[in-house]
């Protein structure tokens, strides 16, 4: 039977209807493909989108707090010009410069790391780690900065704007005692403590960075031992201080918040009261007590009893009789902290009060005018060490009693618990001294291991982070069950009007926070780019010598075609992550030619391009600066050079001291600044050994009041005071070099200094005239010049994306 085609055709259409397994296997082939590039479009889009919201939350953020700082830094009250004149009434300008640079991560900050292109990680000393990418130049944690300053200033409010904060309602309303029987009962006392908000169009602005800290989750000690009375975990380290939390124990805090405290100056708080009786007893303003009363000049509500008078209960030594052996309860000690807890109650610029006669310390405070706060010890978070820590008096007494002087004031820091800390052999995060530093450490580096202390025990202050107890936070009773927060323990009963957790916390996840003035005299230089030779590589640039012009002057390194026209050569600050290069340690890159130093035999040709920069204060001293803590050792005035023995780089050439001379590097020509700076007190060494006693490079607009206070604040007549080693015996206290604050016996009308019997070293004394000798000052500033403008530079990472944003803002001084 023969089919038709029409039965054929229709026949043949059957068969092909079906797709062969083939056509399948490519089909769902070019779906899938379709699919993932669909979902890798998506996954790029979202990723994209995700950064992009990462960045607008980050500029957002950041903008409100930039808009802050420049409207507060414009607000100032007075102009940078030390010293201020005290009856000026014109508040202050301070800012401290921690030992971070914006360089420190990149130079000494973490372990060196990297993954090969396998994917496999590979850290210095591993098999192929020279073969990764960047190898030993690469550090993981250089986007991290400077975020150890501190500023502080006393501002005005604009136009129509007010300062507000908050204080207990006792203190600005006397009804409280509503039925006006002249004492409060228990719902009396609760109303008493309300938070109150109060205003002022002058404030008192403090600003700071701190990690977070390390906590005990749950407090394995019995009631009554230490760490009772405090939860924050304090290093098992000598130097005892508080730990910040690195949980993933890269040396670097797992976060970092930029903090602001604003302080309203309302001396009219005040109430003008008797302290003390009999012969010591003198008049003074003190905050206003409760109901005003006018017998008992420490009254406050139940509440507040343990915080004041300072010393009444929750600090009730001066000194801690154990801080003398035992570094961990400096902390518990009320010439250190107790000023912080009422902080905590009251937005209130206040001063401890000392006694007129004796200038020693008494236990009120008093809210500071404006005039008040021209003063340095007047400010916020500023203490006194006592003279029994540094030779000039005994642990005889827990109260001030037993000491001969103080220290100038200083801003209550604790230790930089980072890289820096490191010895080389042992990690001071660790809770034993004898844990092994890795490898790749950078032994070489001179550490600021000696505040404090000539030798023996140090306890790490006053060079670091401002101490966490001046950090707001929840003023209650410690829970052991809740180890994420730090509980202050300044309430006997919790009182949830008073958690102020966060309140002064501005900004989270900050990798930078620094500060830098202007230096009218710091260095440029001009210096060669990526290709390495001056101008153009291999072109006569000027026509001189050959086509690749080296010459140079032998003295500075100097060549004529330094910067050409259109060659890739680069100006570099004295801030730069490239002075080591310049001045020959190539620790960035294994140096690629031999020579001296300074030649240009070695690539280190430079030339002084011109002056003027934005700088760290005392920028050759830091210990994590590219000059690497030049301050380690150094004699009464003079400093090591370049080219002396324990200098911080490997040069001969002693010449590139006169480029560094200039008024904020501490180098000005005689060491005038490094010697204003030992005159300010913030600068004490022993005379002895070298060894560093306190450093705080800052600059402040300081005050002209203690030429005439009738203290000796001077060195004495032969530049010696005595510096006693914590711990050790008689006979083994080293003299030492710095301004101290002498304190007075009274007996009748005679007012005499303090001194230690038969210390002949102490027996000159500069005597205050009453009146300011400019030749002969007994303080100075640190630095004693104009600060023209001041640069803040604020970064935030987030955590998510690793996304950053940063602003600068730069405002003029005069």
């Amino acid at each position: 039977m023969r089919m038709t085609s029409t039965m054929a055709t229709m026949m043949g259409h059957r068969n092909r209807a079906a797709f062969t397994l083939v056509e399948l296997l490519m089909a769902m082939t070019i779906t899938l493909l379709l699919m993932a590039a669909l979902g890798k479009s998506f996954a790029v889009i979202g990723k994209t989108m995700k950064e992009g919201r990462s960045q607008v939350s980050l500029s957002s953020k950041l903008r409100g707090v930039s808009f802050r700082l420049r409207t507060d830094l414009r607000s100032m009250t007075i102009k940078a010009q030390p010293p201020l004149k005290s009856q000026s009434g014109g508040g202050y300008f301070t800012y401290y410069e921690g030992p971070l640079t914006e360089h420190t991560f990149g130079l000494y900050g973490a372990k060196p790391f990297q993954e090969t292109t396998t994917g496999s990680v590979v850290g210095f000393g591993d098999p192929g780690y020279g073969n990764i990418d960047n190898g030993p130049t690469y550090r993981e944690h250089s986007r991290q900065g400077d975020f150890d300053d501190y500023i502080a200033f006393t501002a005005e409010a604009p136009g129509d704007d007010w300062f507000t904060g908050k204080v207990p309602a006792y203190l600005v309303d006397d009804t409280v005692d509503v039925n006006g029987n002249g004492t409060l009962d228990p719902a009396e006392q609760v109303a008493a403590m309300e938070p109150r908000v109060i205003r002022s169009k002058y404030a008192e602005i403090i600003i700071w960075a701190s990690p977070d800290y390390q906590v005990w989750d749950v407090d394995p000690n019995a009631a009554g031992t230490y760490p009772d009375t405090n939860d924050i975990r304090l290093a098992d380290h000598p130097l005892a201080m508080p730990l910040y939390a690195d949980s993933d124990q890269d040396y670097v805090p797992d976060r970092i918040r930029l903090h602001q405290r604003i302080l309203l100056i309302r001396p009219d708080l005040n109430s003008r009261l008797r302290v003390g009786t009999g012969a010591s007893a003198f008049e003074s303003p003190l905050l206003r007590p409760l109901l005003n009363d006018t017998v008992n000049p420490g009254l406050v509500p139940t509440a507040l009893q343990r915080i004041y008078p300072i010393g009444n209960t929750l600090y009730p030594n001066y000194a801690h009789p154990t801080s003398a052996t035992d570094n961990r309860f400096l902390l518990q000690s009320n010439w250190l902290v107790g000023m912080a807890p009422l902080h905590h109650f009251f937005d209130l610029s206040l001063r401890r009060v000392f006694h007129p006669q004796t200038g020693d310390p008494t236990n009120y405070v008093a809210a500071n005018s404006l005039e008040d706060l021209v003063q340095p010890h007047n400010r916020f978070a500023h203490v006194r060490y006592p003279g029994r820590y540094f030779g000039r008096g005994t642990f005889g007494t827990v109260n001030s009693a037993s000491d001969n002087a103080t220290s100038l004031p200083l801003v209550a820091l604790g230790w930089n618990d980072t890289i820096l800390n490191w010895q080389g052999t042992a990690d001071t995060r660790e809770e034993v001294a004898t844990a092994t530093a890795p490898a790749w450490f950078p032994t070489s580096h001179p550490s600021p291991n000696t505040l404090n202390s000539g030798s023996g025990t140090r306890h790490g202050l006053f060079n670091g982070w401002l101490l966490p107890h001046f950090e707001l936070g929840n003023p209650g009773p410690k829970n052991t069950l809740e180890g994420t927060l730090w509980q202050r323990e300044y309430l006997a009963a919790e009182d949830p009007r008073w958690d102020r957790t966060g309140e002064d916390v501005v900004a989270s996840n900050v990798v930078a926070f620094d500060v830098k003035g202007f230096d009218n005299s710091a260095p440029v230089f001009l210096t060669p780019g990526p290709d390495g030779e001056p101008g153009k590589a291999g072109v006569n640039d000027d026509d001189v010598g050959g086509n690749d012009d080296t010459g140079y002057s032998a003295a500075f390194g100097i060549s004529s075609e330094l910067g050409a026209i259109g060659s890739d050569d680069l100006t570099l600050g004295v801030g730069d992550l490239g002075m080591y290069d310049l001045f020959g340690r190539g620790i960035l890159s294994p140096p690629d030619a031999t020579g001296a130093p300074g030649t240009g035999a070695d690539g280190n040709f430079f030339s002084l391009a011109g002056r003027g920069d934005f700088v760290d204060a005392f920028y050759p001293y830091l210990a994590g600066s590219p000059f690497r803590d030049r301050m380690n050792n150094t004699g009464f005035l003079a400093t090591p050079s370049f080219g002396t023995a324990g200098a911080i780089v490997a040069n001969t050439n002693t010449n590139y001291d006169s480029f560094l001379l200039s008024e904020m590097s501490g180098l000005e020509i005689q060491h005038v600044t490094l010697s204003a700076i030992k005159r300010s007190g913030k600068l004490v060494h022993s005379n002895a050994t070298g060894a560093i006693c306190f450093f705080q490079p800052t600059y402040d607009t300081w005050t002209d009041a203690y030429e005439t206070d009738g203290f000796d604040q001077s060195q004495t007549s032969n530049g010696r005071t005595l510096f006693r080693v914590i711990g050790a015996g008689a006979g083994t206290e080293p003299a030492a070099t710095g301004s101290t604050w002498v304190l007075n016996n009274v007996s009748g009308l005679n007012v005499t200094p303090r001194i230690l019997s038969g210390s002949t070293a102490e027996r000159n004394f500069q005597v205050d005239s009453g009146r300011y000798d400019s030749s002969q000052p007994e303080s100075s500033p640190p630095i004693p010049y104009d600060l023209p403008a001041v640069e803040v530079t604020v970064r935030v990472m987030d955590p998510a994306t690793h996304e950053m944003t940063q602003f600068t803002v730069v405002e003029g001084l005069q």
